[in-house]
């Protein structure tokens, strides 16, 4: 019974120790989050590295080893970029594990989870073609202007990762309630100063970067050439035009259409958006020769008739009448399935080729009211239709003069 007593009488840390509270490695991760080493005695920061490590065994660290192959590289030269710590990269895998289409059920989306009203005040578009949460190396950027103003504010990066997590109102509550910014307080379970999900976060992320300063479990699940290691990011940016789709690209870089896809999930349509001059989008940087050798923008992507909706008419009716594609008349006019046709509403048409040959008047209003309905001059309407310039009597040059 004595024996027993004794194992009774041992502090629980004893029992739960997954890792040498005394390397001098794991103190160094810590400081990076500006934590002090006395954290890595934290029993429940013990339980999360076991899970971790488990969870690491059978999965990596990420939720495929294809997105952690490209991702991995990308989030690292990008951070790298920053005033972060490297381990920040972390914050995106407990976030998300780098599942590219990762969305919350409270509306979170994208590799590090932004809210839609967080997103816009970073700087991130949400419209019906775009949602740039989704976007990689954009998102990558806001998140870290994000962090590095939470730093700011706080002092702390540990303080940074739990406000990122529960919103700075929150944290700034619980401070004042504590009396104390330091983690050992703020992360007491008994006193439920911030929010259980956040407690658990910041140890997440702790735990996930003392992992990685392991470089023989890094061998042992095969991310040793990922984490850790200085590299290139594997992702390029090319600029393309309005109503440039995704599945032309592929076929002019010669890859599988997921591939190109899985680097642009923020198109929501498979497509740019309409009424920008370029918009950037990410193909792999070994295809970057390729691209500038072979890609070259449509070359009828000015061309295009202003038609003035007539009763009964459809997308579907003019689609046949100007043998264009339904889909490209919707988005040259960021139109939705729940659009009205509403009767007297200008659409711009973009013209196919076969069109062209075919018709002999590429617009439909007379040139003087043309060019006073689209804010035109006579110049730039004769660009816009080369395959039938119009013409105009003096009487009419005067009006326009005027």
């Amino acid at each position: 019974m004595r024996w027993l007593l004794f194992l009774i009488m041992i502090p629980y840390p004893l029992f739960s120790l997954a890792f040498d509270t005394h390397d001098s490695k794991k103190s160094e991760v810590l400081k990076h989050f500006d934590v002090p080493s006395s954290f890595l005695n934290d029993p429940y920061l013990h339980d999360e590295y076991s899970e971790r490590k488990r969870d690491c065994s059978l999965n990596g660290f990420a939720n495929s080893s294809d997105n952690a192959d490209i991702l991995i590289p990308m989030l690292s030269s990008i951070i790298a970029q920053s005033d972060l710590p490297e381990e920040f990269l972390f914050i995106a895998l407990a976030e998300s594990g780098l599942d590219t289409v990762s969305t919350s059920s409270r509306g979170a989306s994208g590799l590090w989870q932004f809210m839609p009203e967080t997103g816009k005040v970073h700087g991130l578009k949400i419209t019906s073609y775009v949602d740039e949460r989704c976007d990689h190396i954009k998102s990558t950027r806001a998140a870290i202007t994000y962090l590095s103003q939470l730093h700011k504010q706080f002092g702390k990066w540990y303080l940074a990762i739990i406000a990122y997590n529960c919103g700075d109102g929150k944290l700034s509550h619980a401070i004042r309630e504590a009396h104390s910014s330091e983690l050992s307080v703020l992360t007491n379970p008994n006193k439920g100063y911030i929010p259980p999900e956040s407690r658990r976060y910041i140890r997440r992320i702790l735990a996930l970067a003392l992992l990685a300063s392991d470089r023989v479990f890094l061998e042992q699940i095969q991310y040793d050439h990922l984490i850790g290691v200085a590299s290139k990011n594997p992702i390029a940016t090319v600029y393309l035009p309005e109503g440039e789709e995704i599945d032309n690209l592929a076929a002019v870089l010669e890859m599988p259409k997921q591939k190109l896809k899985f680097l642009n999930t923020h198109l929501k349509r498979g497509v740019t958006p309409p009424n920008v001059n370029s918009y950037p989008v990410y193909i792999p940087e070994s295809k970057l020769a390729l691209f500038q050798a072979k890609y070259h923008p449509k070359g009828l992507k000015n061309y295009f008739v202003m038609h003035k909706i007539k009763s009964g008419e459809s997308l579907v009716s003019l689609s046949k009448r100007y043998n264009v594609e339904r889909s490209a008349i919707m988005s040259e006019n960021m139109l939705s399935e729940k659009d009205e046709m509403k009767e007297n509403r200008n659409l711009k048409i973009p013209l196919s080729r076969t069109f062209i040959k075919k018709e002999v008047i590429v617009y439909e209003e007379p040139p003087v009211s043309a060019i006073k309905m689209y804010n035109f001059n006579l110049d730039n309407l004769k660009s816009r239709n080369p395959f039938n310039p119009p013409k105009v009597n003096e009487n009419e040059e005067s009006k326009l003069a005027n």
